[in-house]
């Protein structure tokens, strides 16, 4: 595992393209691991705002707002309030014309896609497949833990009154990840 000095840069790791950031809802919403959070990176993409969910940012840089929120990747860990405080961040930030935010956890697999899945469902009106499927098919390392994934599903159930995914946890091959949402638009 390369030394932590390493990552602080925002240098790409041996990973490849699994350790970039994606954009999730043009032009404001980036999800990514936190080794994207750079200086580089937050610059050239306007980022006002870093919400660090469970994870302490790398850096701070001058004139970005951080917010954390602490979420145990466990899949006993509750969720709910959780995604409430994180998508009023988030919708405030989205309602500032200016406004960009960057969502990371260590490594944007579990806890942050699932926070930020849960802000497309509850603030987007986005089903759950199609909140994971957008966000599986841009970054196919993400897969939310069993228990977090059957928190999403239940909240899919009280927002929605109906569940878009039927499966108990997401297939461990991302290639199968994104066969699991291909034909999600």
């Amino acid at each position: 595992m390369p030394p932590k000095s390493a990552k602080k840069k925002g240098a790409p790791s041996r990973s490849g393209s699994g350790d970039v950031a994606i954009l999730v809802d043009p032009p404001y919403l980036y999800l990514g691991p936190r080794s994207s959070a750079s200086a580089s990176f937050l610059s050239t993409h306007g980022i006002t705002d870093v919400l660090s969910i469970g994870a302490t940012p790398p850096l701070t840089i001058p004139n970005i707002k951080y917010h954390r929120i602490s979420l145990i990747d466990d899949s006993a860990f509750s969720i709910e309030q959780v995604i409430v405080d994180a998508s009023h961040i988030i919708a405030t930030v989205a309602a500032n014309p200016s406004g960009r935010i960057f969502v990371h956890c260590s490594a944007a697999i579990s806890r942050s896609p699932t926070v930020v899945a849960g802000y497309l469902l509850t603030r987007k009106n986005m089903s759950l497949k199609d909140a994971l499927g957008r966000l599986i098919r841009a970054r196919p390392a993400i897969c939310p833990n069993p228990g977090f994934l059957a928190q999403l599903k239940d909240l899919e159930l009280r927002t929605c009154g109906e569940a878009s995914l039927d499966v108990v946890a997401l297939p461990a091959k991302k290639t199968d990840r994104v066969a699991l949402f291909s034909e999600t638009g």
